[in-house]
């Protein structure tokens, strides 16, 4: 087995969401190649397990976890300023975590809209332009959020909004890379399928045989596929790629 662990060389990584699933699967290939990782859930019980298991499997490496959800703008404000303080300067940021409400496109209650793209939208924005401060002072850094195919294949009948904010996100990340570079601050964004190994498709095993013979690689993703790809994104292998969208779904969906 390849030896990673001094790949990311102590750089602190946040990671939202990191309580399970994708986000949990990352925060361990983080903390495998050196990382300095950062768990952020906004569950505390999530949040803490993941925090226990990574700090059990490397004990070499510095963890910590912080409550953080994304619905609450004060918290990232409060969970940034201890992160610098108690650990460092954020120089990977993993935006992971999102909000989706499936309900009917044309019955979508406005609140419960307005709540997701507050979330996915306008605290990407917001958590993006006070990470990049730190970024800034630590001499640079990389964002790298974690998209959908929704945008580009039209989503669910039910899931206008989810699709929506993942679009935006997608820009944000385009005006990131311009805004960016300057200061040697990377921006790029994984596109996931359907993934095992997450609460989504794991509760939903008809959903799983129905989308497998739609995957020319012939099965879907898993955690590890898209935590490889985000661990790719963010370390010096990737160092002159920035604006990158990196589609990962296994041909289930194609994006040229």
């Amino acid at each position: 087995m390849t030896d990673n662990s001094s790949e990311f060389g102590g750089r602190v990584a946040l990671i939202t969401g990191a309580g399970t699933g994708i986000g949990r699967t990352t925060a361990r290939r983080l903390a495998a190649g050196g990382a300095q990782v950062v768990v952020t859930d906004k569950h505390e019980g999530r949040m803490r397990e993941t925090t226990d298991q990574l700090t059990d499997a490397f004990p070499q490496t510095a963890i910590a976890g912080y409550q953080l959800d994304i619905e609450d703008r004060a918290q990232f404000d409060d969970v940034f300023a201890r992160v610098e303080r108690e650990v460092g300067p954020i120089q990977i940021y993993v935006w992971n975590a999102a909000l989706n409400i499936p309900e009917p496109v044309f019955e979508q209650d406005p609140e419960r809209f307005d709540r997701i793209m507050y979330a996915n939208t306008n605290n990407l924005w917001y958590s993006c332009a006070r990470v990049v401060q730190q970024m800034k002072r630590a001499g640079g850094g990389v964002i790298v959020n974690v998209g959908s195919i929704a945008p580009d294949s039209g989503a669910a009948a039910t899931e206008p909004a989810y699709a929506m904010s993942k679009a935006a996100g997608r820009a944000l990340m385009n005006g990131m890379v311009k805004a960016g570079g300057e200061f040697n601050i990377r921006a790029n964004e994984v596109v996931m399928g359907m993934e095992t190994g997450t609460r989504f498709t794991d509760t939903r095993p008809e959903m799983q045989e129905a989308l497998v013979p739609q995957v020319p690689l012939g099965r879907l993703g898993r955690t590890e596929d898209i935590a490889e790809a985000i661990a790719f994104l963010a370390s010096d292998r990737a160092s002159h790629i920035s604006g990158a969208v990196l589609n990962v779904s296994g041909g289930f969906h194609v994006r040229l």
